[in-house]
């Protein structure tokens, strides 16, 4: 299960997570010079001591021990017992630490010497000594085995996570894509034609090109995480001006806008459920003597949508009736900007009332 998962991961999670172990590395060869520079400020201190041959070594047996540690004694056994998945584990810990002290017990009081003629003790300890000397240096072995897996399982949980959500999310975004009422569509080709039959070239013309970018926009610009805000205020006023032809004179529709959009980036469709939700249920549902106000402003990188439309009192509310599309907006909005957005939804009498504020980056 837990190979399953290492190999699953994007090749950017691997990378990052490659660099943790790196840092964790780091630490353990820079922890004994900062230790005797910085707090015991020994004062015949020497780097050719902390980074000589065998100190070397025992940074390198340290990570060799921790990483054997985390990645065979302590890993994952889904298909054993869960008691003898513990004892594994117990005993597994026990051995290391155990192997830790005699191995080095051989390589630093005999191997060094016999190769490089120096030894971490004086000849004549006993390995009785060196055993009981060497328990706290296992135990943090040990320790950091046991920190290093809980951080690495954590992070890697977290971030395949993070992933998963981030999918999820996409999908739900292809999925509202798809939710753009195909009347809409339908409707604006009819309406193309009907121009085109009266021999009004110059708006056909203007039909087919909004109609166009807000296809493409859909189609192509949403697939990144982000686009620029004035591309998405832009497809706005593209799908609107494609709704005010729909729907002729019969409908009142105020669309305004106000500051520069320039300079921020915001997930694609993030505010498009809002509108298309007032003309779907607010229009579409008592064509004649309908209005929708759509407001659009930008100051000190706070954005705020306001958009308010009649509806008939025997209709669904718009909770319900753009439940989907609403759903999936607050999930986006709660993951992207946390408790950085404001969204409010309400009615009075036959008055829907949609209030959004976000505070862009």
């Amino acid at each position: 299960m837990e190979d399953l998962q290492i190999k699953s991961m994007p090749s950017k999670l691997r990378s990052a997570r490659l660099q943790l172990h790196a840092v964790f590395i780091t630490f353990i060869m820079c922890a004994w010079p900062v230790y005797y520079l910085i707090y015991a400020r020994k004062p015949d201190f020497k780097w050719t001591e902390v980074y000589g041959p065998l100190t070397l070594f025992y940074y390198a047996f340290i990570a060799a021990c921790t990483y054997f540690m985390v990645f065979v004694v302590l890993r994952d056994r889904p298909y054993l017992k869960k008691s003898n998945r513990i004892l594994i584990k117990i005993g597994g810990t026990i051995i290391v630490a155990l192997l830790y002290i005699v191995i080095r017990w051989g390589v630093e009081q005999h191997l060094a010497y016999w190769l490089l003629g120096i030894r971490t003790y004086y000849r004549e300890i006993t390995f009785s000594y060196f055993f009981h000397d060497n328990l706290v240096n296992a135990f943090i072995v040990v320790f950091c085995s046991l920190f290093v897996k809980f951080m690495d399982d954590w992070y890697i949980t977290d971030r395949m996570k993070t992933d998963l959500e981030k999918q999820n999310l996409r999908l739900e975004l292809d999925f509202l894509k798809s939710q753009v009422n195909p009347h809409f569509l339908f409707n604006t080709l009819n309406n193309i034609q009907s121009f085109i039959v009266q021999d009004e070239k110059m708006k056909s013309i203007e039909l087919i090109g909004r109609l166009s970018e807000f296809m493409r926009f859909a189609l192509y610009e949403c697939t990144e995480e982000y686009i620029d805000l004035d591309k998405e205020i832009n497809m706005l006023g593209d799908y609107v001006e494609l709704e005010r032809v729909r729907c002729d004179d019969r409908v009142m529709i105020s669309f305004e806008t106000s500051g520069n959009f320039g300079d921020y980036k915001v997930p694609p469709l993030l505010l498009m459920p809002f509108v298309e939700n007032a003309f779907k249920h607010g229009a579409d549902d008592q064509l004649n003597n309908s209005w929708i106000k759509i407001n659009i402003s930008l100051k000190e990188g706070l954005l705020k949508l306001t958009v308010d439309n009649n509806f008939s009192p025997a209709a669904v509310s718009l909770e319900k009736n753009g439940g989907i599309g609403l759903q999936n907006v607050r999930k986006r909005l709660k993951y992207y900007f946390a408790d950085q957005q404001k969204l409010e939804i309400s009615s009075n009498g036959n008055t829907f009332h949609v209030s959004l504020n976000l505070q862009l980056k």
